[in-house]
């Protein structure tokens, strides 16, 4: 199975910041859209989050990210978009297997 690596945003990268608050603004409007159950509102902000890790991820076979993004898991989402602040490389936890 694929497994999708994602490289954290180098924060001492020019742009980077611009990244981190992206990233940050996306999961606020998330989490306040879920509060107020706006659909719209919590696609907006995974369309934005997903091009951020589309951005930082690699498949490990040669497929695309998208093909890998389509078959991951919303937990597995989760974990890569925790990944694009993290100190390291990250694989896709479940699509090691």
């Amino acid at each position: 199975m694929t497994k999708l690596i994602v490289t954290p945003i180098d924060m001492s990268a020019p742009g980077s910041y611009r990244e981190r608050k992206e990233l940050l603004k996306a999961f606020a409007a998330f989490q306040d859209a879920q509060r107020e159950s706006d659909i719209r509102q919590m696609m907006g902000a995974l369309e934005t989050l997903e091009g951020l890790v589309r951005s930082h991820a690699e498949t490990d076979d040669g497929s695309t990210v998208a093909e890998a993004l389509e078959l991951a898991s919303a937990d597995d989402f989760d974990q890569l978009i925790g990944a694009l602040v993290a100190t390291e490389t990250v694989p896709n936890p479940s699509s090691a297997s």
